[in-house]
């Protein structure tokens, strides 16, 4: 999932963006940590001036109007969604069962 998001807000970023943007994506990164069982952490790290662009508000004949870049959070919130989905509906009763042993052996 990770290199998934990567891909597709580089695509954005570079369809955007007009401006240079060389640093914004080659600092982006994705890494992947498992614990134990089943948790894991999926870790994000961006410029945060990518964010801003994402909220940027421009002054058009006297009215605030969103900038249309959205190079931030259609793409986080995909990358969240994606994964919540997979967790709720992907499953299988193995992994279904190692998840009770494990639990049940935390709690003697």
């Amino acid at each position: 999932e990770g290199q998934r998001l990567l891909r597709n807000q580089g695509k954005a970023i570079e369809a955007r963006v007009k401006k240079r943007s060389g640093r914004m994506e080659s600092s982006r990164s994705v890494s992947v940590t498992g614990g134990s069982g089943a948790s894991g952490t999926l870790t994000f790290v961006h410029m945060a001036y990518e964010r801003y662009l994402d909220m940027k508000r421009l002054q058009r004949g006297g009215h605030s109007v969103k900038s249309n870049r959205k190079i931030h959070n259609r793409y986080v919130f995909g990358a969240f969604a994606s994964i919540a989905e997979r967790l709720m509906y992907e499953f299988t009763d193995d992994v279904i069962s190692s998840l009770r042993k494990i639990n049940s052996e935390q709690n003697q």
